[in-house]
């Protein structure tokens, strides 16, 4: 088993270390130079955007993490013809619990209907997740599409002087979060255990307004000095990628994903994760 992860970025630096952990070799693809220059660790290589193709002929699993954009994910235009004649046998596409859309606030899980095609963004990796399932359809090819909430952990979000200052807040709308530890744990799991294509959501148990998670750190920073702010679209602006996280009001489940690998988070709330990661930065 070999696992290249195709947009080595923060995600993937977690997870390979997760993967490589059980003794399985991996290849990180990215054209970050600050990843690049880093000594490669045991059984993990960061290697040039240029050498995607090598990565892909070396791999038998797959990670992509790459943003998708106004045509598809660029991997999958890309790369289509030499992933079908590989050895890769499983491949796992990393997107957004986004594609939902505006669910009123309400509880949605992987057979919700899919409405965020008003977003620009949320539209992309839509027509990203499709092209995936045709490829996987017509090859021998397992696909796992994971969905993901808002990610948090070790410098994330960054927290800088300025944070508290003005802290959009809109009444009453939730996000779902997870830590990427445990993003980290669950993909490795699905990697290791899920033989047939599916769709999972990688959330923690408790979704929250942005108020609520803030506070959380503002109290655990003993932060004395902050502001909120109401949310104005006007203000934020039409075209703004903050703009999408405010106009999709939603709690996104987690029970499919823990029922199937009996999975115990490391975090199951943003409290707990935030405490965990604000004590050890």
């Amino acid at each position: 088993m070999i696992v290249s992860c195709l947009g080595y970025g923060y995600i993937s630096v977690y997870l390979l270390k997760e993967i490589s952990s059980n003794g399985i070799k991996c290849l990180g693809v990215t054209d970050n130079e600050a990843y690049l220059k880093k000594p490669n660790l045991e059984n993990i290589s960061i290697i040039p955007r240029s050498m995607t193709e090598k990565a892909i002929k070396q791999s038998t699993h797959l990670v992509i993490t790459a943003p998708p954009d106004k045509k598809s994910c660029p991997i999958l235009s890309k790369y289509k013809e030499q992933i079908k004649n590989s050895n890769i046998r499983s491949i796992v596409y990393i997107s957004s619990t986004g594609v939902y859309g505006d669910h009123k606030g309400k509880w949605v899980n992987e057979n919700s209907l899919i409405k965020g095609k008003n977003n620009i963004y949320n539209k992309y990796r839509i027509e990203a997740e499709k092209k995936w399932i045709d490829f996987s359809k017509n090859t021998s090819i397992t696909l796992n599409i994971v969905r993901l909430g808002a990610i948090y952990g070790p410098k994330k979000p960054n927290i800088e002087k300025n944070f508290f200052k003005d802290i959009l807040n809109k009444k009453n709308h939730f996000f779902s979060r997870v830590h990427v530890f445990d993003i980290s744990r669950l993909i490795t799991t699905i990697l290791f255990c899920s033989n047939k294509s599916n769709c999972w959501n990688i959330v923690d148990d408790l979704p929250s307004t942005r108020e609520n998670f803030v506070l959380r750190i503002i109290k655990l920073k003993k932060v004395k000095n902050y502001n909120f702010i109401s949310y104005d679209k006007k203000k934020v602006g039409a075209l703004s990628k903050k703009r999408k996280f405010w106009e999709a009001n939603k709690k996104v489940s987690n029970k499919k994903i823990k029922k199937k690998f009996e999975y115990s988070y490391l975090f199951p709330t943003y409290s707990s994760g935030l405490k965990y990661t604000i004590k050890n930065s």
